[in-house]
C-alpha cells in the first residue's frame, strides 16, 4: 500500500534489504551485511531489521571514489 502523503522520490522509496542492495552492487548480502555492521556502508536498523537509503550509499560511494583518486598523480 502506496502512502499518498509520501514525497515522490523520498526516503521511504529509497529504502531497500541487503539483499536488494547486493543485488546492484554484484556482491555477496553477507558482505554488504558486514560493510554495514563496521560503518563501511551507511545504514538504519528499523528494530531487527537493517535498510539502507540509496542515496546516503551513493553519497559514500562517491566520497570513497573521490578518496580513492587524491592518490593519483
Amino acid at each position: 500500500m502506496t502512502d499518498p502523503t509520501a514525497e515522490p522520490g523520498g526516503l521511504l522509496e529509497q529504502l531497500v534489504t541487503a539483499a536488494q542492495l547486493a543485488e546492484r552492487l554484484h556482491m555477496k548480502r553477507s558482505t554488504v551485511e558486514d560493510y554495514a555492521r563496521r560503518a563501511v556502508l551507511p545504514s538504519v536498523k528499523l528494530g531487527r531489521h537493517r535498510r539502507f537509503i540509496v542515496s546516503d550509499v551513493e553519497a559514500t560511494l562517491r566520497r570513497l571514489r573521490d578518496e580513492g583518486r587524491a592518490g593519483w598523480p
